[in-house]
């Protein structure tokens, strides 16, 4: 009997993934100039597995049979599915003018897993691959809707400063938005690399002798990564990306990154951020399992936020394609003229009308 398309695709994807996962404790990367594994490359760390574990999947850390032939069927169709849906906008805009912009945000999506995570959840710790309790008093902020970007009351927020990326907790001043609508952080431009949806998820990797560079396409903020043993910058110098150090365990990259800047949240996703990172103490193992496959686990230590660590493991996949610049405009323009919103709004309470 013939089979479709996708039920081959799910077939050959199935049947690659088994010797990934059983060998790759066998697997022997290939050396740089410098005798270490070699990781340099663009690498994509697009991945569908949910940050934390569905509560109906209780402990169960990897999906059964049955969910990996969905899951293999769904990333066998998302491109397709991108494609149609490009091809849709562009005939409606011969035919009708439109305000649709999903044919420019389709475009600049990548939604291949050619190394896909058979996780249930990105977080293996705690058992329950859930985020953990925060400590008393820890601020947790979420971004309003996208149709609601000035909040207008629709999401308590205790206090200042905001730590949430997108959205702002007021338009009342420069600091209330969001740090991807001011165009200073994203979610993707540091670690812990944790998919925040399917665009920009790409960092560039390259080991000197001495030096590791991660250079994330989202964000324009590339760590400089010091090989030697030497002491962490001072703690006073607080920035976004932190100040890391990186060592190698056997094959694999271990690199570890403090001090970063307070307004930074501890755990800091699209849509929710997690107390401060002023304390938390981030540890990144980078380990190439495959010819196009690299194991990310991280750690997030951070007793002022957590009453536990949280440990997660997520999956890169090697992209033949460059590093493009990622340049905000949104922010660069819009935000003047949100601020100028709010000046009006405030003249109208006031009784002018402008």
């Amino acid at each position: 009997m013939l089979k479709s398309p996708q039920a081959v695709c799910v077939m050959v994807i199935a049947h690659l993934l088994l010797p990934v996962s059983l060998l790759a404790q066998d697997y022997v990367a290939p050396r740089d100039e410098f005798g270490y594994p070699d990781l340099n490359g663009v690498w994509n760390f697009n991945d569908s597995t949910p940050f934390e574990r569905p509560t109906s999947f209780g402990d169960r850390e990897f999906l059964n049979e049955e969910e990996l032939a969905a899951k293999f069927n769904r990333l066998a169709s998302s491109q397709a599915r991108r494609s149609q849906r490009e091809q849709d906008v562009a005939q409606r805009v011969l035919e009708v003018p439109t305000d649709d912009t999903g044919a420019y945000n389709t475009f600049w999506s990548y939604y291949d897993e050619p190394f896909p995570n058979t996780r249930t959840s990105m977080i293996i710790y705690p058992g329950n691959g859930r985020i953990p309790t925060t400590q008393n008093g820890v601020i947790i902020q979420r971004s309003p809707p996208p149709s609601n970007p000035c909040n207008d009351g629709l999401v308590v927020i205790a206090d200042r400063p905001s730590r949430i990326s997108f959205g702002a907790i007021s338009c009342d001043r420069p600091e209330d938005f969001g740090l991807a609508s001011r165009c200073l952080l994203f979610p993707q431009t540091t670690g812990p690399y944790i998919k925040a949806n399917s665009y920009n998820n790409n960092v560039q990797i390259v080991v000197t002798r001495d030096y590791v560079m991660l250079y994330t396409e989202l964000g324009n903020d590339p760590r400089i990564v010091r090989l030697e043993n030497s002491p962490f910058l001072d703690h006073r110098i607080a920035t976004w990306t932190g100040s890391s150090r990186g060592r190698w365990e056997g094959d694999s990259l271990v690199v570890e990154t403090r001090h970063f800047n307070p307004n930074m949240a501890s755990i800091f996703m699209r849509a929710v951020a997690f107390g401060s990172a002023a304390e938390m103490v981030l540890t990144e193992r980078f380990t190439r399992v495959g010819d196009g496959a690299l194991e990310y686990e991280f750690t997030v230590d951070d007793p002022a936020t957590f009453t536990e660590q949280i440990v997660g493991v997520t999956h890169f996949s090697r992209l033949d394609a460059p590093i493009y610049e990622f340049a905000c405009h949104e922010g660069n323009y819009a935000l003047l003229n949100m601020l100028r919103g709010a000046r009006l709004e405030e003249l109208r309470a006031e009784g002018y009308d402008q």
